[in-house]
C-alpha cells in the first residue's frame, strides 16, 4: 500500500466507529495493493473510532470526515446530528473531486452515507460491505448509491437484490502469517497455563468488563486471562494471572487470538470472521437488542460458539461458562468444525474478479 502519489490510481476506504467494520476492509485493501502495485489509498473516517489506528498501522493515510447518526429513537442529537450529516455530504463531494478516485469502498457505519451519496452524486463507483445478518441502517440509506453490496451471509442476497454479490468474509494475510509468539505483546506471559481472552471489542463492553473484575479472582484460577477493555473502559487491577490492555494493534490482536485458547467476545462480525478463520472455540456476549444478537443466534444455532446473553453474567456466570468450555476439549473441537457453516472466508481470487471491473 502506497502513499498518494497519483489521483487516478486511488481507492477510497470509508467506515469505521469500531474495530470490526474496519479489518474486512483492510483485508480487501491488502488484496488490492498486492495485486494492483500501482493503487494506493485514503481512508475517510470517524474522529474518535479505532479505525485511525488501524488505518495508519497499515500506511494508509486518514482523512476525518464529519459524522452524524440517525437514531431510531428521539434524542435531540438527531437535529444536531442532521447538520453533521449536511456538513459530512459536502465535505465528501469537496474530498472526492479533489483526490477523484476509482471507486469508493464502504464498510457501513454513518460516517460513509453522506460520502456514498456524493460519490453517487459525482458518477464514482461505490462498494459496500454488508457484514452483519441484519442490515443496518447505514447500509440501507447507501444501498440505492451503491454499485455492488459484498454480503457475509447468504440470507443477505434477499435483502439487497441484484446488486448483492455473496463474497463472504475477507480476511487479511496476517492471520496465517503471523506466528503465535507473544513477543509483541505488552506483557510477559509464561504459556504454562491455559489462555483465555476476554474483549469487548475496539470501543469495549462495560458488562463484560464488570463480569471480568467481579469475577477475577475465579478466573485466574483457571487460566491465565488476557483482557481488552476499550478505550477508557479498564481498571487498575493487580491479579497474578490477569493481563490487560486498553487496545491491542491488529499483530498483537492476532497473537492474541492464536495463544489464546478460548476467546470470549462480543458479537461484532469483524470479530467473528478472524475467530472463524483461526477456528476458535469461542463464548460470544452480543451487545442486546442490536445486530450482535443476531450475528450470535446464526453462529449458535449453527453449533459454531457458546452465546451467553449479558443477564446471564450475573451471579458468577462467567466462571462457570468458561469453565465448562476449556477444560471439555471435545466441545471445543465441535464447536471449531462448526465454524464454516456459518462464516465463508472470500478468497483472493473472488475478491479480484470483483473489483477488476473498477481498477
Amino acid at each position: 500500500m502506497k502513499l498518494i502519489k497519483r489521483r487516478r490510481n486511488l481507492v477510497i476506504l470509508t467506515g469505521g466507529g469500531t474495530a470490526g467494520s474496519v479489518t474486512p476492509l483492510l483485508a480487501i485493501a491488502e488484496v488490492i495493493g498486492n495485486n494492483y502495485k500501482e493503487i494506493s489509498f485514503l481512508w475517510f473516517g470517524t474522529t474518535r473510532g479505532p479505525e485511525r489506528q488501524l488505518a495508519e498501522e497499515a500506511k494508509i493515510p486518514f482523512v476525518t470526515v464529519a459524522a452524524g447518526k440517525l437514531r431510531r429513537y428521539w434524542s435531540w442529537h438527531n437535529i444536531i446530528d442532521v447538520f453533521k450529516i449536511i456538513g459530512g455530504f459536502f465535505q465528501g463531494e469537496y474530498l472526492l473531486i479533489k483526490y477523484r478516485p476509482k471507486v469508493v469502498v464502504s464498510a457501513g457505519s454513518f460516517v460513509s452515507v453522506p460520502i456514498a451519496w456524493a460519490a453517487k452524486l459525482l458518477g464514482i463507483p461505490l462498494v459496500i460491505e454488508q457484514l452483519d445478518y441484519r442490515p443496518g441502517l447505514a447500509n440501507k440509506l447507501m444501498a440505492k448509491a451503491a454499485d455492488c453490496i459484498l454480503v457475509t451471509f447468504a440470507k443477505s442476497l434477499q435483502d439487497y437484490g441484484s446488486k448483492a454479490i455473496w463474497l463472504g468474509a475477507p480476511v487479511s494475510s496476517q492471520l496465517n502469517n503471523t506466528e503465535p509468539d507473544d513477543y509483541s505483546l505488552p506483557w510477559k506471559i509464561s504459556r504454562k497455563r491455559p489462555i483465555v481472552l476476554i474483549m469487548g471489542g475496539g470501543t469495549g463492553a462495560l458488562a463484560l468488563n464488570e463480569a471480568v473484575y467481579r469475577e477475577i479472582g475465579n478466573l485466574t484460577k483457571l487460566a491465565d486471562i488476557i483482557h481488552i477493555t476499550g478505550w477508557g473502559k479498564g481498571q487498575e487491577v493487580k491479579q497474578g494471572g490477569y493481563f490487560s490492555a486498553e487496545f491491542l494493534n491488529h499483530r498483537q490482536m492476532i497473537v492474541a487470538y492464536k495463544i489464546a485458547n478460548i476467546v470470549v467476545a462480543r458479537a461484532g462480525l469483524g470479530t467473528m470472521i478472524e475467530l472463524a478463520a483461526l477456528a476458535k472455540p469461542t463464548i460470544l456476549v452480543p451487545l442486546p437488542n442490536s445486530h450482535q444478537l443476531d450475528n450470535a443466534r446464526v453462529a449458535a444455532q449453527a453449533g459454531a460458539v457458546i452465546m451467553l446473553e449479558e443477564k446471564d453474567l450475573v451471579d458468577y456466570g462467567l466462571t462457570e461458562i468458561v469453565r465448562g468450555l476449556l477444560f471439555d476439549t471435545q466441545k471445543q473441537t465441535n464447536l471449531v468444525s462448526n465454524w464454516p457453516k456459518v462464516i465463508k472466508i472470500a478468497s483472493e481470487a473472488e475478491i479480484l474478479k470483483i473489483f477488476s471491473r473498477y481498477l
